[in-house]
């Protein structure tokens, strides 16, 4: 994948291909601009493509073991 400003297109598309590769690999959490609120999310590999994973971001409870251990 490249972009309208890479220098050099064949360098940027085997960059971003490392990153994301190395990135899905660990589950890193990634921001990006231009997605939906909260714009943080994982990548999943998926054959020779990526699918972005978004953080669940809810105003529910998820970790009930973190305010009792507060309280």
């Amino acid at each position: 994948m490249t972009v309208a400003y890479d220098v050099d297109d064949r360098s940027a598309a085997a960059q971003r291909a490392r990153v994301f590769s190395d990135a899905a690999a660990r589950g890193d959490l990634i921001g990006l601009s231009h997605m939906p609120f909260p714009g943080l999310g994982r990548l999943s590999a998926e054959g020779r493509s990526y699918r972005w994973v978004p953080l669940n971001y809810s105003s529910g409870p998820r970790w009930p073991e973190a305010r009792l251990s507060a309280e």
